[in-house]
C-alpha cells in the first residue's frame, strides 16, 4: 500500500492516477470525504486527515511501504516559514511513528541551499529533517520551475498581450510539467533506494518566459511579450495579485535567485531524470 498526499492538487494525483494504472493499492489522504469520493471510485483507499495532523497522518501511513508528501503552497498565507516548519514537524513525528520506510518528499531545483531561494527554504529544511528520520529511506525530487506557473497569466497574455517575469524574461531556466513529476515520484515509490537519495527532474530544453511568449502568441493568435516586473515594484505587484507580504517577499527573492544562478541543480551524486511534456503541450492545455 501508497500513500499519496496532494491528490487535490496536480502532483499528487498524477502520482495517485499512475500507480493504480500499475495496478498498485493506493490510499490517498485528503481533507473530507467529498474530495475523496473521486479517488474511491477510481479504486483508491481513502484516508480523511489533513497534513497537519499528526495523529490522524500517522493513522494514514499505518502499514504504507511508501508515501508521497509534499508541503502545499498556500500564496496567502501570512506566515509561510512558520507553517512549513509545523507540517514538517507533523510528517517527521508520523513518519518515524508509523515506521514508514519510504518516503517520497516533493522539493525543489535550489534546495541545497540554505538560505536566498525565497520558499523554497522550507524544502531544504525538510530534507534534512525526513532525510535525518531513523528506518526511513527518503527520495527528494527536486523538480525544476513549474510549467503550469504560467497558467495564471494566460489572462494577461490574452487581453493584454503581456506575460509578466519577475526575472529576466530571456533567461532560460529548467522547467518541468507537474505530470512529469507526479510519474516519477510514482515510480520513486515503487523503486525504494538503499539509501537517501535525490533525483533532479526537468525537461529539456530549458525554455525562458521569452519562449513562451512566442508559443502563446501562436496559440491564442495575436502577440504576446514577456515584459519584466522591475525588482521595486515586484512586492507591491504580487500583493495586488493575492499573494502574503511575507509570499511576495520570498518570491522576490527566488526570482533574483534565478537571476544570479542560484537556483540551479546540485549535480554531483543526484539522479538526474527527464521529463517527456513539453512546454509547447502545457501551455496549450493551459489556454
Amino acid at each position: 500500500m501508497y500513500l499519496v498526499a496532494g491528490v487535490s492538487g496536480k502532483t499528487g494525483a498524477a502520482a495517485a492516477a499512475a500507480l493504480l494504472e500499475k495496478g498498485q493499492p493506493v490510499r490517498v489522504l485528503v481533507r473530507s470525504e467529498d474530495k475523496g469520493r473521486p479517488w474511491r471510485e477510481k479504486g483508491a483507499e481513502v484516508a480523511v486527515a489533513s497534513l497537519d495532523d499528526a495523529a490522524g497522518l500517522t493513522r494514514a501511513l499505518a502499514g504504507v511501504k511508501g508515501a508521497y508528501l509534499l508541503v502545499p503552497p498556500d500564496l496567502t498565507s501570512p506566515d509561510f516559514m512558520a507553517r512549513g516548519d509545523r507540517l514538517l514537524g507533523v510528517m517527521t513525528e508520523a513518519l518515524g511513528s508509523a515506521r514508514v520506510p519510504h518516503v517520497v518528499f516533493l522539493s525543489s531545483i535550489g534546495a541545497q541551499h540554505p538560505a536566498g531561494t525565497g520558499p523554497v527554504v522550507i524544502l531544504h529544511e525538510g530534507e534534512k529533517r525526513l532525510g535525518g528520520l531513523r528506518g526511513t529511506h527518503a527520495t527528494f525530487v527536486r523538480a525544476a520551475y513549474f510549467m503550469e506557473n504560467l497558467g495564471a497569466l494566460v489572462p494577461l497574455a490574452r487581453s493584454q498581450g503581456i506575460l509578466p517575469c519577475l526575472f529576466d524574461p530571456a533567461r532560460r531556466i529548467s522547467m518541468i510539467a507537474t505530470a512529469d513529476i507526479g510519474r516519477t515520484a510514482a515510480q520513486a515509490l515503487l523503486e525504494p533506494p538503499a539509501r537517501n537519495e535525490i533525483i533532479e527532474l526537468d525537461a529539456s530544453p530549458e525554455s525562458s518566459y521569452a519562449d513562451a511568449a512566442g508559443i502563446l502568441s501562436k496559440l491564442l493568435g495575436r502577440p504576446v511579450q514577456a515584459v519584466p516586473i522591475p525588482a521595486e515594484g515586484a512586492i507591491s505587484t504580487l500583493v495586488q495579485s493575492g499573494f502574503s507580504a511575507q509570499m511576495a517577499g520570498l518570491f522576490k527573492e527566488m526570482a533574483h535567485g534565478i537571476d544570479t544562478g542560484s537556483m540551479r541543480f546540485e549535480a554531483g551524486g543526484a539522479r538526474h531524470v527527464r521529463g517527456l511534456t513539453t512546454l509547447e503541450s502545457v501551455l496549450a492545455k493551459l489556454v
